[in-house]
């Protein structure tokens, strides 16, 4: 499948200075593809998607409306 975005060139630039700029678009999309297909194989097992400091404190979740979605077809699924 061949998917097309328009992605603004100041977020992309930030994302390369700090992966080093020799990282493509296209590697960089693949990388998120697999993040994102993680997260909600996660999700849609009933875990939670964090991120946490150094130690494993101060947790942060990630929160997308895709993850949502997954999440209330997962609770849907279980109670159906």
């Amino acid at each position: 499948m061949q998917v097309r975005l328009n992605i603004d060139d100041a977020f992309m630039r930030d994302i390369q200075d700090k992966v080093g700029a020799q990282t493509g678009v296209a590697e960089l999309a693949k990388d998120a593809f697999a993040v994102l297909r993680w997260a909600i194989d996660e999700v849609a097992r009933g875990r939670v998607v964090l991120s946490a400091d150094c130690r494993g404190c101060e947790l942060q979740r990630l929160v997308l409306p895709t993850l949502a979605r997954v999440e209330a077809r997962a609770r849907a699924a279980e109670h159906g």
